[in-house]
């Protein structure tokens, strides 16, 4: 610590016969010689730029979690959007049955009972249908939701219409690589190893308290002196000297030449005894290391057994979509052949709807297992901290961090 003052005083009366000025000035220097305290400049910069970084990477973490959302929430909108087209091409199929057995029925080649069970069917059909426009309702709302916190934004007035569809576009991935990038990326152990850094910091900082101090303080100060001149009653003399004769002016010229300069050079040893508060500390901040690091092992099993099962289940719709797939294919021949038959007189009118509701079935079928399988990416993604990076997002750091470097030596 480095300091200097300059002070004057004078009497509250002005007495011009009795007046005297002094200026002292003192100058005083204390150094520490201790290595340990000059460090904690360098620790305390540490444990800040550590403490900034922790909230950089939860605010990462959070982020990638509410763009994990929302893009679950898209999905499940694109989703719901499909589900309404296969509904309603389910309907406009039993509208033609229907219209094609009225016409039969007029020229007596069907009974008028499959009249009715084109209808019922066509009813059942647009039951359907109308509660799949409900959850295209919902779907939105959801996705507007997470999109603005402002219930009365401009997005609760527009439609939302998804620009991507669902089909499948098979998601490489090697296990290995897929474990080894969610350890090097995951927020969490990024977060255990600023912690861990944090407490380094502090354990250096209450050892450094244990360490002996030296510190040499010097001082140096100086008064100038001013005031009237005083006679010597019996033999007339002046007693003061005239070069101290006069007010302020006359104090601050003698400040440095009037010879009353005094000065100071010593030292401070201190010599901590046997602190039992200080080694309590100590000792708890090894416990914490410790955890940290238990913490630390546990979570990183934690993200192994998460990302290994997030490829399991990306593997597993994959041949959910594949088998939906033929399941479709083979539902649309069904159709076909039974469209053939009842045309050529060797079938009824309800297997005729029945494959109808199959093929939308099989469709509604491919079609969740392609959202699940847009799902497992994300979660895939999400697990291994790649989502932002896939998806070119990016995110700043914070610019404001304490210096690197000590401030004084």
């Amino acid at each position: 610590m480095r300091g200097a003052a300059i002070a004057f005083s004078t009497p509250k009366e002005l007495d011009h016969e009795n007046l005297f000025v002094f200026l002292p000035a003192d100058y005083s220097v204390v150094r520490s010689c201790n290595a340990g305290i000059l460090g904690i400049v360098d620790s305390t910069g540490s444990a800040a730029g550590s403490t900034g970084d922790l909230s950089d990477s939860q605010f990462k973490q959070t982020v990638t979690s509410t763009i994990a959302n929302i893009q679950s929430m898209y999905w499940d909108l694109v989703g719901a959007i499909r589900d309404y087209e296969i509904k309603r091409n389910s309907v406009n199929l039993a509208q033609i049955s229907l219209q094609n057995n009225i016409k039969e029925v007029e020229i007596g080649v069907q009974p008028r009972i499959s009249i009715t069970e084109a209808r019922a069917e066509m009813a059942n059909r647009e039951v359907d249908m109308l509660a799949s426009r409900e959850a295209i309702v919902v779907a939105e709302n959801n996705l507007r939701s997470v999109i603005s916190a402002d219930r009365n934004g401009e997005i609760w007035q527009k439609v939302i219409v998804p620009a991507d569809t669902a089909d499948f576009k098979e998601y490489q991935v090697d296990p290995a690589q897929a474990i080894e990038t969610a350890l090097r990326n995951r927020p969490e152990l990024e977060q255990f190893s600023l912690q861990m850094e944090e407490n380094d910091v502090n354990h250096r900082l209450d050892q450094n308290l244990k360490r002996w101090q030296v510190d040499f303080v010097a001082s140096v100060g100086t008064t100038g002196v001013a005031g009237p001149q005083s006679i010597n009653t019996q033999t007339g003399e002046p007693l003061i000297d005239p070069n101290f004769i006069g007010g302020i002016g006359v104090a601050n010229s003698t400040l440095f030449t009037g010879g009353f300069t005094s000065w100071f050079a010593g030292f401070n040893l201190q010599i901590p005894l046997r602190n039992r508060s200080l080694d309590a500390q100590l000792a708890q901040l090894q416990i914490q290391r410790r955890q940290l690091e238990m913490n630390r092992t546990s979570t990183e099993q934690k993200i192994v057994v998460q990302v290994r099962n997030a490829i399991e289940d990306l593997e597993t719709n994959k041949q959910r979509v594949q088998t939906a797939q033929v399941a479709l294919e083979l539902s649309q021949e069904q159709l076909d052949g039974e469209n053939k038959r009842f045309q050529a007189g060797m079938s009824q009118n309800f297997l005729v709807l029945q494959r109808q509701q199959d093929l939308a079935t099989a469709e509604g079928t491919e079609l969740q297992a392609l959202i699940a399988y847009k799902k497992s990416m994300i979660s895939l993604q999400q697990a291994m901290y790649n989502l932002l990076g896939s998806n070119d997002f990016e995110i700043a750091r914070t610019l404001s961090r304490a210096p690197t470097g000590p401030l004084f030596r």
